[in-house]
């Protein structure tokens, strides 16, 4: 035997080699597409979160629990510990508002935005739109400026109305993956939102 088919024999011999020591190697599932993505998340409906709410701005900062259910026609926030107010829970329905704070009056106003902005004038909430962003998409019928996508075509950096929005985490909800972790920075007001708990279908108790 020459040595040129010699050193051919060898090399067949080594590719089957490390191909029987591989073994079978899994199929790579592809990301699902972000117009998928989009679809999924429309089929959501109500749900609740609990959490961790940071915000900054003004010169203050302030931390607490969050417990939040959304709904088609309202929602219903809780927020515990945070922003030196105690307990405060704010709900919106087609009715109206009503902002109800440890060892005060409860306060009712036309919309959540109004009270919010009362409550927190350092440090506003944009909920209208945060509603859309927690789920790791835009807001609907307002232009987006920029938007980012990783390798498995999730939002990773959302800029809209004014805000930019970065995504630093994910966690399975079967059958999605919903952000677990969000910082939103508007100027020098920063929110960040660690999410604990996921419950879609969730109705405030």
């Amino acid at each position: 035997m020459s040595v040129l088919m010699r050193l051919a024999a060898l090399l067949l011999v080594a590719a089957l080699s490390a191909c029987a020591g591989r073994g079978p190697v899994a199929p790579t599932i592809p990301a699902t597409p972000w117009a998928d993505r989009l679809a999924a998340l429309d089929q959501i409906g109500d749900w609740g979160l609990q959490g961790r709410l940071g915000l900054t701005g003004g010169g203050k900062a302030a931390s607490g629990s969050v417990n939040w259910w959304q709904r088609s026609d309202g929602f219903d926030l809780r927020l515990h510990g945070a922003f030196g107010r105690g307990a405060m829970r704010l709900t919106e329905n087609t009715a109206g508002a009503r902002l109800e704070r440890a060892d005060e009056p409860p306060m009712e106003a036309s919309s959540a935005a109004v009270l919010l902005a009362d409550a927190l004038p350092d440090t506003p909430l944009p909920l209208a739109s945060l509603r859309y962003w927690v789920l790791g998409r835009p807001a609907p019928g307002t232009a987006v400026d920029a938007q980012q996508l990783d390798s498995d075509n999730r939002l990773a950096l959302l800029r809209q109305n004014g805000w930019e929005i970065r995504y630093l985490d994910y966690r399975p909800v079967p059958p999605w993956v919903l952000p677990a972790k969000l910082q939103a920075r508007k100027g020098d007001v920063e929110l960040v939102l660690v999410i604990k708990r996921w419950a879609p279908g969730e109705r405030a108790p």
